[in-house]
């Protein structure tokens, strides 16, 4: 094939049609009408004399070409991204275009409002878009370029892969403000906490936490009566009931002041939990993910 005769542009537009499978989808992203991506993928197909994409049950499926495309294309339209970022500069006043970040509720509760605020004041004409996955699926949707940035994903097993710590915290209990607990003092010992149901928050909904992890060390166990996938209706379970929320103070703080709940001490000793973002390594000089992680550290540093 004479290279003279490929448009980088539908370079583009291939990558984004083989990860969203979707015309509709992928014009959205590549802000061009359904008709336009349409003839694009016209035209690759008569480049590359393969159909790309076929009609299946639950919509349009890859062509045993089309996933061997997948990740070759995906890599060299990211290292053109990169080149070209490292010479750019970055304006938050006028800057346009989306900054997609993943975090599960625990990071994501007490810091990207804050992000958002910040954004709005700084780099008003950016929009955010957030992802509210589990670790292992948020690392994974970070190395599939899907988002910028994770915060609290599982470990990174590989090198393209940045992770830092932006802050630690403590687990706390959080209950309603008339609840027993609050009126026994030096009575609300371990025995005390676990005659108490209680209500578990995993995005990957499991039964079972970290802080359950950390009691079966000590041989014990808490009735978990309740348990979600988010933080949406942790409020309202516990405003309504006598069990205890078991989550890390950044959580509780913003679910307190929002909801009228109040605070206190785990009795039960418990080490720190890392907060942590992750970025690849394609971003590390790139002015614009620079920015934004520089705004999570402030954040993170006033939490």
């Amino acid at each position: 094939m004479n290279l003279a005769n490929v448009d980088l542009n539908l370079l583009k537009v291939l990558d984004i049609l083989l990860e969203e499978r979707n015309v509709t989808k992928a014009g959205e992203r590549l802000g061009r009408s359904q008709s336009g991506v349409s003839n694009a993928l016209n035209r690759l197909r008569d480049l590359l004399d393969d159909p790309l994409l076929v009609r299946g049950n639950g919509g349009l499926d890859l062509t045993a070409r089309s996933e061997t495309l997948r990740q070759p294309v995906r890599d060299i339209i990211r290292s053109i991204e990169s080149c070209l970022s490292v010479a750019s500069t970055f304006e938050p006043a006028n800057a346009t275009g989306i900054f997609r970040i993943g975090a599960p509720d625990n990071l994501g509760l007490p810091i990207i409002p804050q992000l958002f605020e910040r954004m709005a004041q700084n780099a008003p004409k950016m929009d955010l878009h957030v992802v509210t996955e589990g670790q292992e699926k948020l690392l994974e949707t970070l190395i599939q370029g899907r988002i910028d940035l994770a915060l609290d994903p599982a470990p990174a097993r590989k090198a393209s892969i940045r992770i830092q710590t932006i802050l630690r915290g403590n687990f706390i209990c959080l209950v309603k403000k008339n609840h027993p607990v609050l009126k026994m003092g030096k009575k609300f010992d371990i025995d005390a906490f676990l005659s108490f149901p209680h209500i578990l928050v995993d995005s990957k909904g499991a039964r079972r936490g970290l802080f359950d992890q950390k009691l079966a060390e000590h041989n014990l166990t808490r009735r978990v009566a309740v348990s979600v996938s988010n933080f949406a209706m942790v409020p309202q379970f516990l405003r309504c009931s006598d069990m205890i929320g078991v989550f890390t103070q950044r959580v509780c703080d913003v679910l307190r002041e929002d909801f009228d709940l109040a605070t206190l001490p785990v009795p039960f000793d418990m080490e720190f939990v890392d907060g942590k973002m992750a970025w690849p390594v394609r971003h590390d000089n790139d002015p614009k993910h620079k920015w934004f992680r520089q705004e999570i550290e402030h954040i993170a540093g006033n939490i």
